[in-house]
């Protein structure tokens, strides 16, 4: 069984996310828990110690926990597993992560509204939150039917982290999975081929060493891609390539700059992303 950390706000990106959660969990064996944390500086300063500082949380708890309660209570007939909130008061990023740490999570989830800014992005995943997460993370963007999967292939990158790591969470699922070798190209010049092939994705299944070891590891998993392709375009026009798919499977590393290809990719995906560290 799967076990998820969604984390959860009184928002519009945080109820797409728990949808999301709730989707998944109807397809696999998977054990959600929630969590909330409402930071002091939304509501000022907190005043004291002792009896009039845990009285003074306690009271932000209470309102905190009527809203996010709602939250819960809106998917609970399609969600029937979902269980009452982990509660905290402190700052949001650390008690998150210390959660992460000290429960055995597969999967942390979160959602975050789609934005074209990748700067946003970047700033994201090198919160100390995502830095540290013990675990792969699934960032919600748009709430998508989770029927259709592909993973990312770069030369040079550690294939198995994200075959395994799917085949983890998706066993035994009925999804559609495609494997994608990209080759970034920059904004501006010709594609590979002709300019009117600028976007196309050829199917390179029996030639290509990065898809064919893919393949191996996903059938070795017990799971059959439906296809293999290799991607040649630019990071915005490749993401818009990804729209009709449910989940985004990619790694990331502590080593990509602002200006990685694959970052711009990822920030400009409006699928839900599934982040593997390497």
């Amino acid at each position: 069984m799967v076990k998820a950390l969604v984390s959860l706000n009184a928002d519009l990106a945080s109820s797409i996310a728990l949808r999301y959660a709730c989707q998944l969990a109807n397809m696999i064996s998977m054990d959600l828990q929630t969590i909330h944390v409402e930071e002091a500086d939304h509501e000022g300063h907190p005043p004291g110690t002792g009896w009039v500082r845990r009285t003074w949380e306690k009271g932000l708890l209470e309102t905190a926990q009527e809203e996010i309660s709602q939250l819960i209570n809106a998917e609970r007939a399609s969600c029937p597993g979902l269980t009452s909130p982990k509660m905290f008061v402190g700052e949001r990023e650390t008690e998150v992560l210390r959660e992460l740490e000290e429960e055995p999570y597969d999967l942390f989830v979160e959602g975050v509204l789609y934005s074209f800014s990748s700067s946003n992005f970047y700033k994201k995943i090198r919160s100390k939150l995502y830095r540290q997460a013990p675990c792969p993370i699934i960032l919600v963007k748009n709430l998508v039917s989770l029927k259709r999967v592909v993973l990312l292939l770069e030369d040079g990158t550690d294939l198995g982290l994200r075959v395994t790591t799917f085949s983890k969470i998706f066993e035994g699922a009925d999804v559609e999975v495609d494997l994608f070798h990209l080759k970034f190209q920059a904004a501006g010049r010709l594609s590979f081929r002709k300019r009117e092939e600028a976007t196309s994705i050829s199917r390179q299944e029996d030639s290509d060493d990065v898809l064919k070891a893919a393949k191996e590891m996903l059938l070795a998993s017990g799971q059959t891609p439906r296809g293999s392709r290799m991607v040649h375009d630019t990071p915005v026009k490749i993401a818009d390539s990804l729209r009709d798919y449910g989940l985004v499977v990619s790694y990331i590393s502590h080593s990509m700059g602002k200006k990685s290809p694959l970052l711009e990719l990822l920030s400009r995906v409006p699928s839900a992303i599934l982040l593997c560290w390497q």
